[in-house]
This record gives C-alpha cells, sequence and structure tokens, in this order.
C-alpha cells in the first residue's frame, strides 16, 4: 500500500537528507518542506492509513482498508492532513499547524506560479518551529529526531527548538533595549568612535567567525558558530572548496557590548540562527585517514 507509514517515513527522511546536503537558503527550505509534508502523513497514517484517505470517494476508504481498487486513490490535501494531527497528535496544536500551513502554501505557491517564495524566506522565521514538528510527529511513530535528522543536525535542531521559549525572549529583548538606550545617550562623536573601532575589528577573523549587524546598535560585533556540516567539495575557478554549515552560538557587539550567550538567546533576535563559509581544502586532506598504519608510509 502506498499509504504506509514506515514508507513515507523513510521518503521523508531521503527529503530532509537531501536538505542537509545543501547550504542554507531556498533549496534548503523547499526539501524540508516536502520532507514535513511527507513526515505528517507518516505520523498520521500510523494511527491508520484511513485518517489518510480522501473521504469523498468510497474507493479511497475501501483502499486504505487494504481492499483492491481499479481507480487511483486519493489522499486528503496538506492542509486536510494538519488538521487531523491537531486533533490526534499529543502536542500539536494550532501554533504547530499553521506552521505547516504556511510552508505547505509556499511550497503550493513555488510549484504552481511563477513566484520564487522560498528565496527571501529567512530560516529565523521557520526553522526552529520546524524542527519542534519534526519531533513532535517523529516521537508519534517512535523515533527520534536523530533518527530523522542524524546526530550532528539533531544537536543544532535541538538548541533551535529551545529558542522557543518565551521568557527568554523577554530577557534577550530587554538586554537589547537597555544596551541600546545607552549607546544612543553617548555623544554621537564617541558612538562614531566606537564604530570605528568595531569596524575595524572585524577585518580579520578566524574560521568560524563572521561580522553581524548588533541588533541593539547597529554596530559591527562577532557571531561565532559551531560546525554542523560540511557538504560535498565543488571545484570552481581551479580551487577545491566546502561549504561550512554553522549554528550560532554566538554573539558580542564590539561597540556597545551586548553579549549572547547561547542559540537560544541569539535566535529572539533578527540574527540568523545559521550561516556558511567557504574553506578552501585539497584532495590529502578530504581523503587522508584519520589513522594510518606505518607500512602505509614506508
Amino acid at each position: 500500500m502506498k499509504w504506509d507509514s514506515k514508507n513515507l517515513w523513510l521518503k521523508a527522511k531521503v527529503y530532509i537528507d537531501r536538505a542537509n546536503e545543501l547550504g542554507h537558503g531556498e533549496e534548503f527550505a523547499i526539501w524540508s518542506a516536502l520532507s514535513l509534508e511527507l513526515l505528517a502523513r507518516a505520523a498520521l497514517t500510523n494511527i491508520h492509513p484511513v485518517l489518510n484517505a480522501d473521504p469523498r470517494v468510497d474507493g479511497n476508504l475501501l483502499y486504505a482498508f487494504g481492499f483492491e481498487i481499479v481507480s487511483q486513490p486519493r489522499s486528503l490535501p496538506a492542509h486536510a492532513v494538519f488538521l487531523r494531527l491537531e486533533k490526534t497528535i499529543p502536542g500539536f496544536g494550532k501554533v504547530q499547524r499553521e506552521l505547516c500551513d504556511y510552508l505547505s502554501l509556499l511550497r503550493n505557491e513555488e510549484i504552481h506560479t511563477a513566484e520564487l517564495p522560498f528565496q527571501k524566506l529567512k530560516e529565523s522565521e521557520w526553522l526552529p518551529r520546524f524542527y519542534e514538528v519534526c519531533k513532535l510527529l517523529c516521537i508519534s511513530i517512535n523515533k527520534s529526531l536523530e533518527d530523522f535528522l542524524g546526530g550532528k543536525v539533531a544537536a543544532s535542531a535541538s538548541k533551535l527548538i529551545n529558542t522557543l521559549n518565551v521568557e527568554m525572549q523577554q530577557n534577550v529583548k530587554q538586554r537589547i533595549a537597555a544596551h541600546s538606550k545607552v549607546f544612543l545617550d553617548k555623544d554621537p562623536k564617541e558612538q562614531e568612535k566606537l564604530r570605528s573601532v568595531a569596524e575595524s575589528r572585524i577585518k580579520l577573523l578566524p574560521h568560524g567567525a563572521t561580522a553581524e549587524p548588533c541588533p541593539a546598535c547597529q554596530s559591527f560585533g562577532v557571531l561565532r558558530g559551531e560546525l554542523m556540516k560540511e557538504t560535498k567539495p565543488k571545484y570552481e575557478q581551479e580551487t577545491l572548496s566546502v561549504e561550512r554549515e554553522l549554528i550560532a552560538v554566538e554573539f558580542m557587539c564590539l561597540a556597545c557590548g551586548l553579549a549572547l550567550h547561547s542559540p537560544e538567546e541569539i535566535a529572539q533576535t533578527p540574527i540568523e540562527p545559521r550561516f556558511s563559509q567557504q574553506r578552501a581544502t585539497d584532495l590529502h586532506e578530504l581523503f587522508q585517514p584519520e589513522e594510518y598504519d606505518e607500512y602505509m608510509n614506508m
């Protein structure tokens, strides 16, 4: 049967694996949205395949119960799947359903119109809640987020899920407002001097760090990340390189002193929760084993 929870789960995993092979951006979002619908249908079908059947035609219901039918069986539209999950999956409420509906609408717009809705979609607008929904759906079919995403990505996803904490949101907003007030109360010449010093200090940053405007004073700060994954190496302009995906873990403004100490705190700001960097590499580095026998060096 096509409406088999295990097979839908496996296909959802294929799609999320494709997403995770890409750098963050519109293709990552598109494959993630496709994966989410399959994962949702896997969760619904796990309760019973009949819940995935379009009830307007008897043949669809008979197919869900295992009877052979001549016509092509039709499943529920995605929005109806999410509505049924809201009634059947613990923890899956209105907020989770609305995120699923939002991504589904963007997917339809991507496929059926000339628009490119995922092109300007910021991960901060959807990614933490997306991972939360994935976790809830995985639990409902006795899977873990690690089973779905893999260990390294799941660890980063768990950090982003924690960003949904309301108390933390209020705390970070208060700190940003306080640093902004102190900075703006300074003499304009002192502000300009601090901005200039900050700009000079970001010119040479180590790998794993990038410059980012401060949400409090708009001066430059340093955003540090931890490696999530590396994409497959690409050979462009006579250089072999890999794209490194990092989750933002720490931010320090070099002008007003605002400090954010975790992915959870960073996600309460306009700063994107992930960033990417290109890193030059070579075949020796890529394929040299971490350990080797002495005879290999003879």
